[in-house]
C-alpha cells in the first residue's frame, strides 16, 4: 500500500477570523476561497485549510491511497482508529500516537 502525501494540510483553530488574518497578512498565505467555517489558502504549492473550531486546535495531514479499504485494514491492524468516515473513499484517522490524518482515494467527494 502506497501512502502518497497530498499537498493539503488542515488547521483547526480558535479565533478563526484572527487566525485567517494572521496567515494571510503576516505569513503571506494566498487566499483561494472562503466558506462559512473554512478558509482555503495556498502557500508555496501547499494547500492550507483554516477551520473554525472554538473547542480545540489541531493540525492534520492528508494522504492519497489507491484503496481506502485496504489502507484501513493496514492502519487498524496498527491500532489506528477511525475518527470519522465521510464516505467509503474519505476517512479521518488517528494514529496510536495522537496524530490525526485524512486518507482518501480517487473519486472521493469533499464538502
Amino acid at each position: 500500500m502506497k501512502f502518497t502525501f497530498s499537498p493539503h494540510i488542515a488547521l483547526k483553530v480558535k479565533s478563526y477570523e484572527k487566525a485567517c488574518r494572521f496567515y494571510n497578512d503576516i505569513l503571506g498565505f494566498d487566499l483561494v476561497e472562503t466558506k462559512k467555517n473554512e478558509t482555503h489558502f495556498n502557500k508555496d504549492g501547499i494547500n492550507f485549510y483554516i477551520e473554525n473550531d472554538d473547542t480545540s486546535a489541531s493540525t492534520y495531514f492528508e494522504f492519497k491511497v489507491d484503496s481506502v479499504k485496504e489502507a484501513l485494514d493496514i492502519l487498524e491492524a496498527e491500532q489506528c482508529i477511525i475518527l470519522e468516515r465521510y464516505s467509503d473513499k474519505n476517512v479521518m484517522i488517528q494514529d496510536p500516537y495522537g496524530m490525526k490524518f485524512h486518507i482518501w482515494e480517487e473519486g472521493a467527494e469533499f464538502n
